[in-house]
C-alpha cells in the first residue's frame, strides 16, 4: 500500500496488480464474527506521473478507512496534499486543495462484497459502506469492520474498466472541470482533459470470478452420431465405447446435426450450472486446409443445440472448444487464439478482452506448430486439452510434450508454476526404448465425468505407464481404458470426441 509521489505510473498499476491479487487471495473483512471477502473493488490513485483526476483528493494514512463524497467506502493509500484558506464571493473562509507536484492520494474503492458462506452479497460501494454505519458513539465497538488475513485458496479475477466515471451526457470537459471545482490550484486544464480521457478506459476495477465448472461435476455425456457412420466414423469404436459407458452408469446421448465427430470444438463451454458461452467456430484447420470438403464439415453449434433447452451467452471471437480447460478458477488456452483472431502473441488488450468475454482469468500457454500445415500427423490445432488436465486443488497434469520438445514443456510448466499450479509431467522418453510419439501424446486427452475417467490405451508399452500418471492424479476416480488407435492417429482422442456437461 506504500504509494507514493514520485512512483512512476508502470509501477503504479503493477502495485494494484499485486494489492488486488492479495485482498482476493489473502485477506477478507470480518465485522464481528462475520467473514466477507473482497468480490469487486476499484483502484484510484493521483500523483504527478498518474494524473489521475477522478480520484477524490484526501489526507490520511495508509490502510485507513474512508467515507469518499460518494457514500462509498475506500480502502485508503497513503495521501498528501496542501490545503489552503480561500474566501469566497459571500466572504466566508473555505479551504481548498492545492494539486502540485507533490501531492499524493487515493485509495481503493470496494464495490461488492460477498459473506464467506456465499449467502449474502453486498452489492455496490453503498451496500458495502452499511458494514461502516450505524455504530455507538460512546463506546468502543468490536463490530467494527478490520481487515483480517485469512487463505481464500486459488483465487481468479479479472479486470475492467471503471464504473460511472461520467454519468448521462456529461462531457469529458465539464466533468474535469466540476472536478477543479474543489482545488485552490491545479495543472492545465486542457491536460487534466487529457489525461481523463487516458484514465477513462483503465482497467482498474478487478472482478473476483465465480468458481467455474469442472469434469468433476458433470453427468452428461453426448457424442455425434458420425462417430458411428460406417464411411465416415468409426463404428466398432462407437460400440465399443458406448457399450463402456453403459457399463459405467452413463448414457450417451446423441447430438443432432452436426457434421463430423469431433464434438468438443464447436460446442459451447459450461462456465458455471447454469451459464453456457457460445463463441464463434472458424477453424483454421477446416477453412484452410487443402482439401475443400473439411470447410463443408465445420458444425453450426446453434442448429445443434435447438431443442436441447440450453441457453447460451455468445462471444464473437473466434475460438475452439479443444482450446479451453478450465483449472481452478482459471481457463487454460494456447495462444493460438491471439493469431485465430488476428491478433499479435501476447496482445494484452485483446487478452482483456478475451478475459472479458469469458468471465474468467485466462493461463495462454504457448504453442508451436511443428511440421507442414496439411501434413498427416501435424499439431495444426493448438488445443489446450492436448497438452494438459486439471487434478483438483493446485495440481495439473501435463501430457508429455517434454519427451519431443523439452525447452516447449519447460516454458508451459514455469507459467502455470507462477500462478501457483503444481505441475506433473507425462514422460514416456526414459522410460521405454522406442516410445511412439505418433500416439502416446494422447494420453491427457482422455475424458473425465464425475468420478469416472475413460483414457485412452494403443496396446503399446506406455499404456501402463499412462494409467499410474493418471491414478495418481485421480486417486478417487475409477479409470477405464479404451483402445483407439485409428482415432488418434487423426490428431483427436476421447475429449476432443465427446462434450460433457453438468444438467
Amino acid at each position: 500500500m506504500s504509494l507514493n509521489a514520485d512512483m512512476s505510473a508502470a509501477e503504479i498499476e503493477s502495485r494494484f496488480t499485486q494489492i488486488a491479487r492479495l485482498l482476493f487471495g489473502d485477506f477478507a473483512i470480518q465485522k464481528g464474527e462475520k467473514i466477507y471477502l473482497f468480490k469487486e473493488i476499484e483502484f484510484y490513485f493521483y500523483n504527478k506521473h498518474h494524473q489521475d483526476i477522478i480520484t477524490h483528493p484526501r489526507i490520511s494514512d495508509s490502510l485507513c478507512w474512508y467515507v469518499n463524497d460518494f457514500g462509498g467506502i475506500d480502502l485508503n493509500f497513503p495521501s498528501e496534499i496542501c490545503k489552503k484558506d480561500k474566501t469566497d464571493t459571500t466572504g466566508r473562509n473555505a479551504k481548498k486543495y492545492v494539486l502540485d507536484d507533490s501531492s499524493y492520494f487515493g485509495g481503493i474503492l470496494i464495490r461488492q462484497l460477498i459473506s464467506e458462506d456465499g449467502n449474502e452479497m453486498l452489492e455496490g460501494p453503498w451496500a458495502c459502506a452499511e458494514l461502516f454505519r450505524l455504530h455507538r458513539a460512546l463506546e468502543q465497538d468490536d463490530n467494527f469492520p478490520s481487515l483480517v488475513e485469512r487463505n481464500n485458496g486459488m483465487v481468479g479475477y479479472i479486470c475492467k474498466p471503471r464504473l460511472n466515471l461520467l454519468t448521462g451526457k456529461q462531457t469529458i470537459e465539464r466533468k474535469v472541470d466540476y472536478i477543479l471545482g474543489e482545488y485552490l490550484s491545479h495543472p492545465e486544464r486542457e491536460k487534466l482533459h487529457e489525461e481523463f480521457t487516458t484514465f477513462k478506459d483503465k482497467r482498474y476495477r478487478y472482478v473476483r470470478c465465480d468458481r467455474l465448472l469442472h469434469d468433476s461435476e458433470t453427468n452428461e455425456i453426448h457424442l455425434s452420431p458420425w462417430l458411428r457412420d460406417k464411411e465416415e466414423g468409426h463404428p466398432e469404436f462407437y460400440q465399443r465405447l458406448t457399450n463402456l459407458l453403459r457399463d459405467c452408469g452413463m448414457k450417451p446421448i446423441e447430438l443432432k446435426c452436426t457434421r463430423d465427430y469431433w464434438a468438443r470444438d464447436y460446442m459451447p463451454i459450461q462456465l458455471g450450472e447454469n451459464e453456457f458461452l457460445k463463441y464463434q467456430y472458424y477453424p483454421d484447420y477446416l477453412m484452410r486446409s487443402s482439401d475443400p470438403k473439411d470447410a463443408e464439415t465445420r458444425t453450426e453449434c446453434t442448429t445443434v443445440l435447438r431443442g436441447m433447452g440450453i441457453n447460451c451467452r455468445s462471444t464473437k471471437l473466434i475460438i475452439d472448444g479443444g482450446n479451453m480447460v478450465p483449472c481452478g478458477p482459471y481457463i487454460v488456452m494456447t495462444d493460438k487464439v491471439f493469431t485465430e483472431n488476428g491478433k499479435e502473441k501476447g496482445d494484452a488488450v485483446f487478452k482483456a478482452e478475451l478475459e472479458s468475454e469469458l468471465g474468467h482469468p485466462a493461463i495462454i500457454i504457448p504453442w508451436t506448430m511443428h511440421g507442414d500445415f496439411n501434413a498427416r500427423g501435424t499439431d495444426k490445432y493448438g488445443h489446450s486439452d492436448g497438452f494438459v488436465k486439471w487434478c483438483g486443488g493446485n495440481r495439473i497434469l501435463m501430457g508429455n510434450h517434454g519427451d519431443e520438445y523439452p525447452e516447449e514443456a519447460a516454458a508451459i510448466r514455469c507459467i502455470l508454476e507462477k500462478y501457483g499450479f503444481e505441475v506433473t509431467e507425462m514422460r514416456f522418453a526414459d522410460k521405454v526404448s522406442s516410445p511412439r510419439t505418433d500416439l502416446n501424446w494422447a494420453y491427457i486427452n482422455f475424458l473425465q465425468v464425475g468420478n469416472k475417467i475413460i483414457m485412452p490405451i494403443f496396446d503399446i508399452r506406455e499404456d501402463a505407464i499412462a494409467w499410474q500418471y493418471v491414478h495418481e492424479a485421480f486417486p478417487d476416480c475409477e479409470i477405464h481404458q479404451i483402445e483407439m488407435s485409428e482415432i488418434a492417429e487423426e490428431g483427436g482422442a476421447l475429449h476432443c470426441i465427446s462434450w460433457n456437461i453438468r444438467r
